[in-house]
């Protein structure tokens, strides 16, 4: 028998009592009103959507700072304080949680795109035990279910205190948070290995792709707008009155896929999408039907994605992306297109014209001002063969090491899922 079979025994043999977030504790937002200008030169740490998003436990080592006046009234993050991520394009990855794990004396603020937890009582949660049990598929799943939107969700504060959670005896919880820390690590240290190895062959590929489309002197050049018929987005006025109403969940053979920034990269397009449109409702929106060879950029969130769509199955186009529809009989192949766009010389204008708004986004009037440089035909040719050749050999090298991690990743979950399921404890 285990060690932690035998607390269980001890401690706990009946169940352990389950209880709400609602009566655990109250949420609180993150900043309130502040400017772009505020994150340019501040006085004050504050914890980024990527750091809760990526981490565990909070990194509070940080460079990111915020401008917070002297009497300014904002909360601050406090030990054991569990703090999730506000929104998300699926509903999935919505309520991402991160706590802060340490002790400091330092003030640290939270983005305003996150919210968190803090404890009624925090002698009775061990928050490197809560760090592990919101990240657990059971918790997952419930707070997936607090969140609502079509082409962006957000997470409903009012549903997360219905959220309910086991609270097993600190002693339980100590021995579990042991185990899976040192599963952890072990996955952590051979993760870091495996990713290092495809790091340096990720940069190999781009270095020689970057290489193979540096303009030369001899290039052509020429803007978007000169070799598309059409460059456009979805409105927001058509997405509300229109197009998000008669959005379905079926697939059918009335339907078309609704393409969102998640569904496509370089020429891998995903047709199996959350939503789907019906064909009446597309016919109406023909500049952003997918229907004929296209380069696609996602213009708000994941900036700097570039697709390329040469026909065959139609689609439709959602929010946040720019269609631009390529005219016939140009003299510069597609693909050679896309790859020039993914390249640091096409990614360096993308990132230079970006607005800030609520959301970073990028223009449709600065994709139709991109240029590209372009040599003849035949060594555009060259160029694109190359270039999906390495792409090829880069991707069928690597495929061992993501799937080892995987794995890893895959092993942690089924043991972190089996030790945080409680039986819960019946009331007499």
């Amino acid at each position: 028998m285990s060690k932690l079979d035998e607390l269980i025994n001890k401690l706990c043999p009946n169940g352990v009592e389950f209880k709400t977030l609602g009566e655990l504790g109250k949420f609180y937002g993150g900043l309130t009103g502040k400017s772009k200008e505020d994150f340019n030169k501040g006085n004050a740490k504050f914890i980024t959507y990527k750091n809760v998003y990526e981490n565990l436990s909070l990194k509070i080592d940080v460079e990111d700072r915020v401008n917070v006046g002297e009497n300014e009234k904002q909360r601050t993050l406090e030990y054991g304080d569990i703090i999730f991520t506000g929104s998300s394009e699926t509903s999935d990855e919505c309520g991402i949680s991160s706590v802060l794990t340490q002790k400091t004396e330092e003030k640290l603020y939270l983005n305003s795109f996150c919210f968190f937890l803090r404890l009624n009582d925090k002698n009775l949660l061990n928050p490197d035990f809560t760090k592990h049990l919101f990240r657990s598929s059971n918790l997952r799943y419930q707070i997936g279910k607090t969140a609502s939107g079509v082409t962006r969700f957000n997470v409903s504060k009012k549903a997360m205190e219905r959220v309910c959670i086991p609270v097993p005896p600190l002693e339980v919880q100590c021995e579990i948070v042991r185990i899976l820390d040192n599963f952890t690590l072990l996955s952590a240290e051979l993760s870091a290995e495996l990713s290092a190895e495809l790091s340096a062959r990720q940069k190999q590929y781009d270095y020689y792709k970057n290489l193979l489309l540096e303009p030369k002197a001899n290039y052509k050049n020429v803007k978007m707008n000169d070799i598309c018929d059409t460059i456009t987005k979805q409105t927001g006025f058509d997405y509300s009155a229109t197009i998000k109403p008669s959005l379905v969940q079926v697939k059918s053979a009335d339907t078309l896929s609704f393409i969102q920034n998640k569904d496509f990269n370089g020429k891998m397009f995903n047709y199996n999408t959350d939503y789907y449109i019906p064909k009446e409702i597309a016919q109406k929106f023909p500049k952003i039907t997918l229907n004929s060879p296209a380069i696609l950029f996602s213009i708000s969130g994941k900036i700097g994605n570039v697709g390329l769509f040469m026909g065959g199955k139609e689609a439709f186009i959602g929010g946040a992306i720019c269609i631009c529809k390529l005219k016939k009989d140009i003299e510069i192949l597609p693909e050679y297109i896309m790859y020039y766009a993914q390249s640091k010389y096409g990614q360096k204008y993308l990132f230079k014209n970006i607005k800030a708004s609520s959301h970073l986004n990028i223009t449709v009037e600065s994709i139709r001002e991109l240029e590209i440089f372009y040599p003849d035909i035949d060594e555009q040719e060259r160029i694109a063969n190359l270039i999906e050749n390495f792409d090829k050999l880069c991707n069928d090298l690597s495929e061992g090491l993501p799937a080892e991690i995987e794995a890893r990743k895959k092993q942690y979950e089924y043991y972190r899922d089996k030790l945080l399921t409680f039986k819960e404890l019946k009331a007499n």
